[in-house]
């Protein structure tokens, strides 16, 4: 085997060397193709595996939970970049070998996409099978929801002994337990607020065991700066007073499900985990911040209609709000752009919008769309060109106000180049 872990890790040098990409799928992808009899084999120096799947929340429950872990002095091995298909996590996993083929890290967590889960657990028994939600999400990529369902509980009877955490809130996650044998964990939420989470209702049935152990958070309010405070439960303890800054309520389940694993790996005491949200780092995307002068720019990422709802619903009480939406079709956001007719843009249809920018390849596609769902602005343009837009957007703020962007996730990429740009060149000016 030792062989194997040489020839990835080579070909992951020549790719870095040579600038053609961080070579986070290709050495994966090559062990996948052509050695997939040898997967099991590289989680097996592991004393933990975890996998965190379902709809959104995947990348912000790992970053969190490895977070949490890494605090206690712990080596941990994730997809950190976010490639959640089965060459990216194995190429992950070739990084985390030295020269010699000896694993550096303890333990491992990893995002899975949805229909990887099946493949990967027919190699590799995770210790535990994190489910955060199942939305609905785009067509040409997973198709209905009931597959992607499918998907997640074929995973999980090729895992008997993993143990599940399950979104009780969540009856398409929750009602999984119903139709496997394994153990199962459950966490939630005490707050009126999700009542506007359009869970997609199951066919099947929430069968719950009464012995089984929750965890939920309580007490939760969202700050002016959208962070969360909240107290979670457990069994035997509390946490008070955690400030989450990852925007939305919907990330508070996020929070909640990596203390909860976090809690079974290593026990922590209240202190460390308030300080440890305290110096937590927002993921790529999912509400980070970047200052531009003395203006600031949120950014959120949009890839199916739960997160494009759940994020508007977040912003539907901001003041003369600055908003820009960038729709891109290229294939890591998905060709099919007829999601955006799913969302609920009537969240924010009596919100005070000052100004509002459409963006993107397909940014005539969601003006029309916004056209529909009646969304007016003080301030309304379309401009597909990115660069272009976002000056457009920023002329419109004043200093100490936030432009708020939704955008895909190539969308999201473009931004941050266009966004780095303006940052360096007025380092140069200084």
């Amino acid at each position: 085997m030792y062989i194997y872990i040489i020839f990835a890790k080579l070909i992951t040098g020549i790719i870095r060397v040579f600038g053609l990409g961080g070579a986070t799928s290709l050495p994966g992808l090559i062990l996948e193709k052509y050695f997939p009899d040898k997967i099991e084999y590289f989680f097996k120096p592991y004393k933990k595996i975890i996998f965190i799947t379902g709809t959104n929340g995947k990348t912000t429950t790992q970053r969190c939970l490895r977070h949490l872990i890494e605090l206690k002095g712990k080596r941990v091995v994730s997809n950190k970049s976010g490639a959640n298909l089965l060459r990216g996590i194995i190429s992950s996993l070739i990084v985390d070998r030295n020269v010699f083929a000896k694993a550096k890290s303890d333990i491992c967590i990893f995002e899975v996409e949805e229909a990887t889960m099946p493949i990967l657990t027919k190699y590799v028994k995770p210790s535990f099978i994190l489910i955060t939600n199942l939305f609905r999400d785009q067509l040409d990529a997973y198709g209905e929801i009931t597959k992607v369902r499918n998907d997640i509980v074929q995973s999980v009877k090729n895992s008997p002994r993993s143990i599940l955490f399950l979104n009780e809130d969540d009856p398409s996650v929750c009602s999984i337990s119903s139709e496997v044998k394994n153990k199962s964990y459950y966490f939630f939420i005490k707050d009126r607020r999700k009542k506007e989470i359009f869970y997609e209702k199951s066919a099947h049935m929430n069968k719950i065991d009464t012995n089984a152990e929750v965890v939920y958070a309580c007490r939760i309010k969202i700050d002016n700066d959208l962070s969360s405070y909240f107290d979670v439960h457990l069994k035997d303890k509390k946490y008070r007073g955690i400030r989450f800054e990852s925007p939305g309520i919907m990330n508070v389940y996020n929070a909640v499900l990596a203390i909860f694993a976090a809690d079974k790996i290593i026990k922590y005491s209240e202190s460390e985990i308030v300080n440890a949200f305290s110096t937590y780092k927002v993921a790529f995307g999912r509400g980070e911040v970047i200052k531009i002068g003395s203006k600031y720019i949120r950014l959120l990422l949009i890839k199916n209609p739960a997160s494009l709802s759940l994020n508007l619903d977040m912003l539907k009480n901001q003041r003369d709000l600055k908003l820009m939406i960038i729709l891109n079709d290229n294939t890591a956001d998905g060709r099919d752009i007829s999601w955006i007719w799913d969302a609920n843009f009537k969240v924010i249809s009596k919100t005070s919008i000052a100004s509002l920018i459409v963006s993107g390849k397909r940014a005539y596609d969601m003006n029309i769309r916004l056209k529909y769902a009646d969304i007016n602005a003080m301030s309304k343009e379309v401009e597909p060109v990115l660069s272009h837009a976002l000056d457009l957007a920023l002329s419109m703020l004043n200093d100490e106000e936030t432009l708020y962007i939704l955008a895909t996730y190539t969308g999201m990429l473009e931004i941050r180049k266009v966004i780095g740009g303006i940052v360096n060149l007025r380092k140069f000016w200084k």
